[in-house]
């Protein structure tokens, strides 16, 4: 069960994350939520570039969606 929680944005702030959430497709409170985790994890992995994150969360998603093909070395 979620928890609603009110915060404030700036206007400059608030307008790119509407933006951004048209663009992908997704509910600001979606995106907002996205962008927060992205944020816990990449601080608990300071060693680790975004973008290599962005690529671990997409795989995972891959897999429990059952799209992951075995990888053999």
């Amino acid at each position: 069960m979620s928890n609603i929680t009110s915060i404030r944005l700036p206007d400059q702030i608030r307008h790119k994350v509407q933006i951004r959430a048209k663009m992908e497709h997704r509910s600001i409170s979606n995106l907002i939520e996205r962008f927060i985790e992205l944020a816990l994890i990449s601080e608990d992995n300071p060693d680790l570039p975004l973008q290599f994150i962005k690529d671990i969360e997409e795989a995972r998603t891959e897999k429990a969606l059952g799209l992951a093909k075995p990888f053999k070395i």
